[in-house]
């Protein structure tokens, strides 16, 4: 990056005096961070080329091996690149079932805390009836729910019966 844009960014980007402790800590050539950055640097790029010697003959045996075998380096290849898709799925699924757990007990908390909060409010006789006239009431749809799937259920075997010819008579009706 330049030396300008670099300043320019900074001065953009942070408050003055993060800015300038930024350009005298980290930018400034002289400054410790920048020292030990190139004297690592230098380590890596010695231990590369001390390892180079190794590592090319290695590498070149590897290669002629794949070019001579290219229908076992196309499986090869195939089978590592099935090895990362679900090694990746696996973390995809990981991720989803994290979410997943902490979107649910989040809810189960904040309902608990809902519920707590409704009874402190209203206190502990009128949260009971409350709840028991909400409890009919589901009772009461439900009752209505099942009566309804009933008579559909009754009316399809009815349905049933009579236009496959077989019908109660033979003992196929329910």
């Amino acid at each position: 990056m330049d030396a300008s844009l670099t300043s320019r960014l900074l001065t953009e980007l942070l408050p003055p005096d993060l800015a300038l402790s930024v350009r005298t800590h980290l930018l400034n050539p002289r400054a410790p961070f920048q020292i030990y950055k190139q004297a690592a640097a230098a380590q890596v790029q010695t231990w590369l080329a001390s390892l180079a010697p190794v590592v090319r003959p290695l590498a070149d045996k590897v290669l002629a091996v794949a070019v001579e075998n290219q229908g076992v380096t196309g499986l090869v290849a195939l089978l590592c690149v099935v090895t990362a898709t679900v090694v990746v799925m696996n973390w995809i699924r990981r991720l989803v079932l994290w979410w997943t757990r902490l979107v649910v007990r989040v809810v189960f908390w904040s309902a608990a805390v809902v519920l707590l909060a409704w009874v402190w409010n209203r206190g502990v006789m009128e949260s009971a009836r409350d709840a028991a006239v909400l409890g009919g009431r589901v009772v009461g749809y439900l009752a209505v729910l099942r009566d309804f799937w009933w008579q559909e259920y009754e009316r399809y075997e009815a349905r049933e019966g009579r236009s496959s010819g077989h019908g109660a008579r033979t003992g196929r009706g329910r």
